[in-house]
């Protein structure tokens, strides 16, 4: 173990400062456009190609190209051409790929930075902040969303064998907290002879769902319903039900009712299919690299109500709604974990 001292300290204190400005100049790069840029001229641009492509200001893009090269976002190329690190194509530049990181990160700065400057009151208070129900918050919380069906598709289908051909057979499957309906539309246009209902309780996400589904033409085998998952009216309906990183956003006091409901909902041996954030149940794990995803969204959501649940708190929960046959799988390098329950 490595002598702890002040300068050791003062050194991690730094780093966490550099990682903040990290994130703000990645942020800049995505809402500017650069990654984008660089990502469509991988053999690289110099910073005066880049600033009349896009219309800056060259000397604060200047800057902005070497903080980067120092951060090791950028390389630079015979000392002129600036381009991005190997990988970080499909993490920064192709906003399409289910890897693609800049939502996440605008979502850091324009929205979680908000809610921390406000977090000492409710530190205080102990009370809830509302969830700001508008479309740019809405907007906001499904840009950095909109890849995981696309994680779904790529990471997911491939090692369950008979979740594929159940969907290619034709199966009727119900998304709880679906959102914008990302997920339900991608999978109808992937698996034609399936059809799919989306509920949630964000009206805007709804909205932009039905618009999505008209101009795709699905509206015969995909619908989406403006309510709660506590109000589900189905009964033996569904083979598959989902709640894809939906069921530590359930507030706590309906958590139990919704997953009965979904129980309810689905067809005798029916899947339940539950993604979401590992989250650890003893001190000791609050170190353990398995569980940094789970344990940020917490920190950054307890102020809104959000109640993150360890395995053993997940597996008591479905067992009481009357689920059975519960296994895990590790997604994306631990970042995310599936559950499949049978009902």
């Amino acid at each position: 173990m490595k002598e702890i001292s002040t300068k050791t300290q003062m050194g991690k204190i730094r780093f966490f400062e550099k990682g903040f400005m990290a994130t703000h100049l990645i942020n800049l790069g995505g809402r500017l456009g650069i990654f984008e840029a660089l990502n469509e001229n991988k053999e690289g641009m110099t910073v005066s190609a880049l600033a009349s492509k896009l219309g800056l200001h060259e000397p604060y893009l200047r800057i902005w190209c070497q903080t980067a090269y120092h951060f090791e976002i950028l390389d630079c190329v015979e000392q002129s051409l600036f381009k991005l690190q190997p990988f970080l194509d499909e993490i920064l530049g192709d906003r399409s790929h289910f890897r693609n990181y800049l939502g996440n990160i605008a979502m850091d700065v324009d929205i979680i930075a908000k809610g921390m400057s406000e977090a000492p009151g409710y530190f205080r208070s102990g009370k809830a902040a509302e969830v700001y129900h508008t479309p740019e918050f809405s907007q906001a919380i499904y840009e950095p969303t909109k890849n995981i069906p696309l994680m779904f598709l790529a990471m997911i289908l491939p090692k369950s064998d008979r979740l594929r051909q159940l969907l290619e057979k034709g199966i009727s499957f119900l998304d709880i907290g679906c959102g914008n309906g990302n997920l339900i539309i991608q999978l109808a246009l992937a698996f034609k002879n399936s059809t799919f209902v989306g509920v949630g309780p964000d009206g805007f996400g709804i909205k932009a769902a039905e618009s999505t589904i008209s101009q795709l033409g699905l509206e015969s085998r995909v619908s989406v319903k403006y309510m709660g998952g506590e109000d589900l009216p189905y009964e033996d309906e569904f083979d598959i039900v989902s709640m894809v990183v939906t069921l530590h956003e359930i507030p706590p006091d309906v958590r139990g009712q919704v997953v009965r409901k979904g129980y309810q909902a689905l067809k005798k041996d029916g899947y339940l299919l539950v993604l979401d954030l590992p989250y650890p149940a003893k001190l000791e794990d609050f170190r353990n690299p398995v569980y940094d995803y789970g344990i940020l969204d917490q920190f950054y959501e307890i102020c809104i109500g959000t109640i993150h649940l360890s395995s053993d708190q997940q597996d008591e929960i479905l067992t009481n709604a009357g689920f059975k046959n519960i296994q895990r799988m590790p997604i994306g390098e631990g970042m995310f974990g599936t559950i499949t329950a049978r009902k």
